[in-house]
Order: structure tokens, then sequence, then C-alpha cells
């Protein structure tokens, strides 16, 4: 049967649930297997779930996936109106472990201290939750979608894609669903699908969200719908598996060393879920981590692949993750520490990432092309060890960020990093090495740190370009420096008895940003290094800019001692106005508050 795959799997990612002989079958309510339509082809190719728990309030059974109780999702070649499945999956607030301090504790026992802010106050009780569906696709398809009670979508004119930036054609089906016309992209499609009649709007007294009075910060669908249609991976991400070479995992539980010690670690369609604790002890979900061995370089998650568990990679080597499966970290607690027995205590250096590798060789690469990353509970990616490592990341998706500190992957020197999709509560995009290049990326922000962050510590950076950035929600609690309230900003030091440095600086180019909704400052910025040729140009606020009394919607930029602040903003509109030397001010369109030690320093054109 691994011949099988690597033949498959050496040409392209086609019909890969069938290379496997999975046989897929969704449930009905009652739990009655019934006969589930999917496609593989070269025109589309979607997959399904035999295991799919419709289940809104705690932890899925192990072998589940969490199905989503609002959507149906299904897909057709343009125009043949011939439709065929694609699994919805679903996430919500804390997984349905509720506030838990060890992985091992009951859910909703409310064990982790009330100290402990997780980020996540009215979500659980307002219903908030994220469903997706992902499909591969070469040539043009529709996109239907409909609701699991039967109730009626639309109309068309009450349905908002976003970005709004890019436009589909949507019309009603006779069904009562709606059907979106999806172009062929090489770099794929990651829109958001959005219903007014399903809109809550996130109100604030500036120190916590409110359900009444306050000012408005956000507006989000409660039963959030994300669609990635994502183009087949190119041959040159497809790992050549032979049986020599590969480890094939078998779904069901995973326990210590099952990974093996082979280059490659393939995961066929079906549901994992890592079972023992560091000792080995049996059925102690969310206990553990996959520490690969050295020699282990390649991770594949096939499409239908879910993983519940996270990866540590130790080679010395170019190492991988592709492949259109999800690497799920609902059994996590938040911040889960993994050298205290995965409970709730934050470490810097031992807070589990779902992406890991802790002893780098130096000169490497990581390749990462096509996963989605459920439910993180730290930040989701760091390499540790020597430098010169550089990552190579697109068609990469992140959902289900409610924790704090879910950001995104660190952007090494050198990096590039394209077509992704992130939901995050922390730092988006980490801008602290040079040489970065970040393109068509949408974002969709909750309340904690800057869409673009800078700042923690002095920083020498140059020939950094992010270019189409697409943030399509944010709703941020209160007005903050240290944590900016911002699309681009950058906190003070971390560690104390550091002092900034006017010799060092950043430089780089910020083009075509789309803010969606009523958006927050464009800077929020503590200088601890200079700002040299740092340019950002062609920015859109289409809904506005926040203009409560609050005050997350003003730009800060303070004094420091020798610090020169470079910066050239042009052709920036607020509400279809742009905003100039003349209506800049902290009192007018652009709410843009720099302190006056710079001027002469700076423009707006």
């Amino acid at each position: 049967m691994l011949k099988l795959h690597a033949l498959v799997l050496a040409t392209s990612t086609l019909c890969i649930q069938f290379a496997t002989g999975a046989v897929l079958y969704p449930r009905s309510d009652s739990g009655t297997a019934i006969t589930n339509n999917t496609h593989c082809g070269t025109d589309f190719c979607t997959w399904w779930h035999n295991s799919g728990e419709v289940n809104t309030n705690t932890p899925v059974q192990p072998g589940n996936v969490r199905q989503s109780h609002k959507y149906a999702v299904q897909v057709s070649l343009a125009g043949a109106n011939t439709f065929y499945d694609s699994f919805v999956y679903e996430s919500i607030p804390r997984n349905g472990n509720g506030r838990i301090y060890a992985p091992t504790d009951p859910p909703n026992s409310n064990t982790l201290d009330s100290s402990i802010d997780d980020g996540i106050t009215i979500e659980p009780s307002i219903g908030l939750n994220m469903a997706w569906s992902q499909f591969e696709y070469g040539q043009d398809v529709d996109v239907k979608i409909m609701t699991t009670d039967g109730s009626v979508l639309g109309p068309t004119s009450d349905v908002v894609i976003r970005p709004v930036s890019i436009s589909y054609s949507i019309s009603q089906s006779s069904d009562g669903g709606i059907v979106i016309r999806v172009p062929a992209d090489a770099n794929g499609r990651k829109f958001s699908v959005e219903f007014k009649n399903d809109l809550y709007t996130f109100r604030s007294d500036g120190n916590q969200y409110v359900t009444s009075g306050g000012s408005v910060v956000g507006v989000e669908p409660t039963n959030a719908l994300v669609i990635f249609a994502s183009p087949f991976l190119p041959s040159g991400m497809i790992p050549q598996m032979t049986a020599a070479n590969t480890q094939t995992m078998v779904p069901g539980p995973i326990n210590n060393g099952d990974w093996g010690s082979k280059p490659i670690l393939y995961f066929p369609p079906g549901v994992y879920w890592m079972n023992q604790d560091q000792s080995g002890n049996s059925g102690k979900l969310g206990s553990n981590h996959m520490r690969l061995s050295s020699n282990t370089y390649w991770v594949y998650l096939a499409p239908g692949a879910y993983v519940k568990g996270a990866i540590e990679y130790f080679t010395k080597q170019n190492f991988y993750a592709t492949g259109h499966g999800v690497l799920s970290g609902e059994n996590y607690v938040y911040q889960a520490n993994a050298g205290n027995n995965y409970v709730a205590v934050k470490s810097d250096s031992a807070g589990l990432r779902m992406w890991w590798h802790n002893s780098l060789g130096g000169g490497q690469t990581w390749y990462c092309v096509g996963p989605t990353i459920n439910a993180p509970p730290f930040n989701t990616m760091d390499f540790n060890g020597n430098s010169g490592i550089s990552s190579q990341i697109s068609d990469y998706k992140q959902v289900g960020a409610f924790f704090f500190q879910t950001d995104g992957p660190e952007i090494y020197p050198n990096s590039v990093v394209h077509d992704v999709f992130w939901h995050v509560n922390d730092d988006a995009i980490k801008i602290y090495y040079s040489g970065a290049s970040v393109s068509r990326a949408t974002i969709w922000k909750c309340h904690n740190d800057p869409i673009i962050q800078m700042g923690w510590s002095t920083r020498q950076i140059s020939g950094v370009t992010i270019d189409t950035l697409n943030i399509i929600h944010t709703r941020y609690i209160k007005s903050e420096t240290v944590v900016p309230s911002a699309i681009i900003g950058a906190s003070p030091f971390y560690a104390s008895g550091m002092n900034p440095n006017p010799s060092q600086s950043i430089s780089m180019t910020i083009s075509n940003v789309v803010c969606e909704g009523l958006c927050p400052s464009l800077f929020r910025i503590t200088p601890l290094q200079s700002y040299k040729n740092f340019a950002v140009k062609n920015v859109a606020f289409p809904d506005g800019l926040q203009t409560n009394s609050i005050g997350t919607g003003q730009s800060i930029i303070p004094a420091a001692s020798g610090i020169t602040m470079d910066l050239d903003i042009s052709n920036w509109t607020v509400g279809g106005q742009k905003v100039t030397m003349q209506n800049f001010p902290a009192n007018s369109l652009g709410q843009f508050n720099i302190d006056g030690s710079y001027w002469g320093e700076w423009q707006i054109s």
C-alpha cells in the first residue's frame, strides 16, 4: 500500500483518500452511517471525516473531529451544478475544556487560577465559534453553503465576503443555500463568508467587553465560516515516499515513539491523537507532543489527516511541513508547559509550540506549505539554536486562536511568506529580522497586540517588504501601547535594564493595506531605535477609523532621546477621505499623534 501512496503522491495529491483505501462516511443525527459524496480529480478534490461530532459545549471524543453545527459546504465544477461534499470543521473557545489548569483536570472544572487571563471573556457565553472548510482545486468552482437545520441563507445582498477588496459572484440556490463562484487561482483563495443576521457587535467600556453601552469596537459573525480553496501542492512539496524512508502512521492513538525514526513522517487521511504523557502513561490527552527523531526532516499531512498534537523537530538539515491536513492543539491547556507536565504555567522557553525546533544546526530552511493549525495553546512556531534559520511559508492557515499568545509564526531572516490566513490573538506578523517578505496575508485579529510587531528589543532591520495585507476583523478592548492596539506596532522592552539605541534603525516598506470594519490606530510605536526609510503606502480604512472615547483610533509615537523618525506615509484614506498634513492631527481625520520633536523627519502625502 505504501508503494501505491508513493506512486500517487509523487505526481500529485489527487485521489489520496482512494489511494489509502479509506471509505469516508458521514453520520446522521442518529449516528447511522450514510453514504457521503466526495470527489477527487484533476479539477478539484474534497474530503470527509466519518467521525464528525456536532458538539458546541464539551471536548469531542478523542477519535472524533468537531463538525460545524451550523454549516454544510459542497463544491462543483463551475456551472456543472454537480455538487460534492466538503467537510466543515469547527473550533470553539477553550475547545470545550473551560478554564482548566492541567490537561487531566475534568472539563469545565475551573481549576485555572482566577488571576490568570487566558484572553477569553464573553466568547463562550455568546456562542462564538469558527468553522472552516478546505478543498484543493485547479479550475473555476462553485462553492455551495447551506445550513444544517435547513433554514434559508441569504438574500445574497445580506452576504459579505471578506476580504471585501476581492469580489465574488454570489447567487442563491433553489435548496436555500448560496453559491459562490471561486475562480481558479494559482495562489488559492481564502475568505470569510458572513451573514448580516449572524453578526455580533463587540462593545467595550475601555476595560472589558460589555453587553450594552460602551463603545462599538468590532463586529464579527457569531458562527464564522472560512473557506480555504487551496491549489494542489507543487510536486516539490510532496515527499517521494518509499517503505524504506517513510514512517506511515495509522489513524488512532499516538503512543510514544510511534513516529519512528525514518526521514519522512506521513499521516494518511484519518484522525490521530496523542495518547500518553511523557512517562508513557496511557490515556493522558494533552500531556505529550511528538519529539521527532533527528533523522526525521519531513512531516506530510495528507488532505483529510487531522492530528491532535504538536511537533518538535531535531533535524540538522532543511525541514518540512506540507500537505493539506490539520494539526490541532485542542487537547492542550492554555500556555501548556512542556517542561512541567503540560500544565498552564507560562514559560517563554518551555511553552509548547505547535511547530518547534530547539536544536538548530544553522543554515537551515523550514518549508511550510498547506497545513492548517487549529486551536494553538501558545506561540504557534519558534525555532531556537544556532543562527541561520529561514522559512518559506505559503498556503498556511491558522484558525481557532482565541487564547492569548496565539500569534503568527516567527518570520526569520530572508524568509518568504505568502498567501496565508491567520486568526490570531497576539502579534500577527512578527518583523524582528532583515530581508523578510510577506505578501497576500489575510489577518483576523482578536484583541491582543498589533497586526505588525517590531518591538520588545532594539533591532537593526532592513530589506523588509509587506505587500497586500487584508485585515478583515479587529476588536481591541482598550487603548494600549505596551501591547499596541494598532496595525503597525512596537512594544517597549520586554526585559528590564535596556535602553534605546538611536544608532540602530528599522527600515521597511508596507503597501496595499486594507483594514475592514472600524479600524484601530495605524501606528503605536515605542521607539527603541531609529526608523529610517520607513514607507507606508496605499492604506485604506473603507469603514472608517475608531473615534470612540476609548481612544483606540489614535496613533501614538512618543519622543525618545536621539531617535529619528523617518516615516513616509502616502495615500492613506479613512472612509474614502485622504489623510494629509492638514488633517492628520490627533483631533482630526488621521488621529496621528506624533511627538513634535520629530517634526520635519516624517510626512503624510
